[in-house]
């Protein structure tokens, strides 16, 4: 069985040991040292130390996350929040941070990048399934409806796309 943290330096160092592989939100790092079998007492000790020397910050954490998501996995708004809910990020955080990296121009930018990378990789000759598929991808990413079709008809002239394929 996995030895159980006890002392401050040991869950610093554990605490360290994540940190160092990926930047990590403060209840992802509680969960952790709550699974090795940490105190509360002494989890509560070792993350205020790590807030002190700057190793824990939930706002820099969703920054970095939201820009990820946004250059290397582009996803709606929807997704981000859910998944940054999911690592125990406050609402107020997640909503600033959104609103900031984020803002509706930017969400149609990425939505429209998608599209475009559907309609390359797509070779469907069927407009309404085409259509549909481009959809669905864009909701499976969390895009919402309004930013779906705005990209759909920004980017997709189905008739004139399909037309030229055909030709």
């Amino acid at each position: 069985m996995a030895q159980t943290i006890d002392n401050k330096n040991d869950a610093l160092k554990f605490a360290m040991k994540l940190i160092a592989l990926r930047r990590r939100s403060e209840a992802e790092i509680r969960k952790r040292l709550k699974e090795k079998g940490c105190a509360e007492e002494l989890t509560g000790e070792t993350v205020a130390e790590l807030y002190r020397y700057k190793y824990l910050d939930d706002a820099a954490f969703a920054e970095s996350y939201i820009n990820d998501r946004i250059n290397f996995r582009p996803a709606g708004r929807f997704v981000i929040k859910n998944e940054l809910k999911k690592s125990g990020i406050a609402p107020d955080i997640i909503t600033e941070k959104l609103d900031e990296l984020l803002d509706e121009k930017k969400e149609l930018e990425l939505a429209e990048r998608l599209v475009e990378k559907k309609l390359r990789t797509t070779s469907l000759e069927d407009k309404q399934k085409l259509r549909a598929r481009i959809v669905y991808h864009l909701q499976s990413r969390g895009f919402s409806s309004k930013i779906i079709s705005q990209a759909l008809k920004n980017k997709i002239e189905l008739d004139k796309f399909i037309d030229l394929e055909n030709d």
